[in-house]
């Protein structure tokens, strides 16, 4: 495959579904394109400033209408990557500039029947869509296909989908996709089947990516579906107002991994990760708060999952329990910080077997959870038992570490020796002054930044 010279562009206020196929340095067009069935050559065009790498759209009658130019053979021909289905002249056709709508028709082949491996799919504006976006193309663990919002704006591009259902779908087995920097809305006033992304294939990146909407919510924010082998990543998404869960997961896998985001005011569970056959789950820096059910909630069907690792996270004021597990075989929860929790901050209702389990719980803070600071966890070790809220406003999203006493001033002060001459503060990353003098300087908790 000719290596494309990069994104294709969508742009709904300057770009055009008839006179752009979205990617090239020049953008010509006419409606003399000329294609021979079975070949890859397209004859009947203009190449002035056309280079390989470029993407041609040719509106054929039926198949293909996408392929990336290989060779400009003559100011009136090239010889694509692919093959052209149909022996056809007189048609539509155009090569750069920008088109206009993920809605339409013919740029949706771009998701599947027309794209090609590590094809990155960008729009610049919001678009609104009737429909689900199907991902089946295949690509490479060296060269993911992308759907992207543009990082040039001051706020992510919307994708609005007017239907009770799926909003972007990751077919069965079609890997390595990234979804990245992208707002999904629902406006359906029926939910029972709305997800915002749905993944049934592994090796999937969603980053960047609110769903959030109070409003224009989803039953679902993520679903992770079906995986049978390898990762999924969510990293940096902030997902909100759900109506059930907001992170699902009910597959195997070889590693799920939540880094760096947060999810919160969910109806159901924060994230429910429950029974599936995931081999390692990995989730770090993250904040599950308001969610009406457990903030974090995992169940391993048969008891053989090998690792299962919170570290650095916030469990607040979620219905159930801040973090609720059942039947892992290892367990590592340190440097996290549990408050006003309506269970446990970590529930267990399966009896600990030292035996069969393994588990580090290290660290962690504990303020006012209602049925107290842990249901079954023989080994925690060094907790931090807390006598007021430590957070500066968690009631308006503001989960930075206070300086009050019994609250913040105690997770400042707490540290352990690294080695003779390090001290170690845990719980560094929550504040965003100088810590040491408790003003000024200093950077903002990621997940909120």
């Amino acid at each position: 495959m000719t290596t494309p010279n990069g994104a294709i562009l969508f742009n709904n206020s300057t770009g055009s579904d008839t006179t752009a196929s979205g990617l090239g340095g020049a953008n010509v067009y006419g409606a003399g394109a000329s294609t021979t069935g079975s070949s890859a050559v397209v004859t009947g065009i203009d190449t002035t400033g056309v280079s390989s790498g470029d993407l041609l759209w040719v509106q054929s009658s039926s198949g293909r209408q996408f392929s990336i130019i290989a060779t400009v053979d003559s100011s009136t021909q090239v010889t694509c990557d692919d093959v052209f289905a149909n022996t056809e002249s007189g048609r539509s056709w155009a090569i750069g500039g920008k088109r206009a709508t993920l809605d339409n028709a013919d740029s949706r082949r771009l998701f599947g029947a027309d794209g090609a491996a590590g094809f990155i799919i960008e729009t610049e504006t919001d678009q609104s869509l009737t429909s689900t976006i199907s991902l089946t193309t295949v690509n490479s663990y060296d060269n993911y296909g992308v759907i992207r919002g543009s990082d040039s704006g001051s706020t992510k591009p919307v994708l609005s989908f007017s239907m009770n259902g799926i909003g972007i779908d990751i077919a069965y087995r079609k890997f390595y996709w990234k979804i990245k920097n992208l707002s999904l809305e629902n406006t359906s006033s029926t939910k029972t089947s709305a997800t915002g992304i749905r993944t049934n294939s592994y090796a999937t990146i969603i980053e960047g990516v609110d769903i959030n909407n109070s409003t224009n919510n989803w039953k679902h924010g993520i679903h992770i579906f079906n995986v049978e082998q390898g990762t999924a990543q969510i990293k940096f998404c902030k997902i909100a107002h759900t109506v059930s869960d907001g992170i699902l997961q009910n597959t195997s896998g070889d590693m799920l991994h939540i880094s760096n985001t947060v999810v919160g005011n969910c109806g159901g569970h924060g994230a429910n990760l429950g029974n599936q056959y995931t081999k390692t789950f990995r989730i770090e820096n993250c904040i599950f708060h308001d969610n009406g059910g457990d903030g974090l909630y995992t169940w391993s069907r048969d008891g053989n999952n090998y690792t299962y690792s919170v570290s650095n996270c916030i469990f607040y004021n979620n219905g159930g329990d801040g973090l609720s597990y059942r039947r892992h075989t290892f367990v590592y929860f340190q440097r996290n910080i549990f408050v006003n929790n309506g269970g446990y901050g970590i529930g267990n209702s399966y009896a600990y077997d030292s035996d069969s389990e393994t588990s580090i719980v290290d660290r962690n803070a504990f303020y006012n959870n209602a049925s107290g600071q842990a249901e079954d966890s023989p080994l925690m070790t060094n907790a931090i038992t807390l006598t007021a809220d430590p957070f500066v406003d968690s009631a308006n999203g503001n989960f930075q570490i206070d300086s009050n006493s019994g609250g913040g001033a105690t997770l400042r002060a707490n540290n352990f020796a690294l080695n003779t001459d390090t001290s170690v503060y845990p719980f560094r990353q929550y504040v965003s002054d100088d810590f040491d003098s408790g003003a000024g300087g200093g950077s903002t908790f990621h997940p909120l930044a």
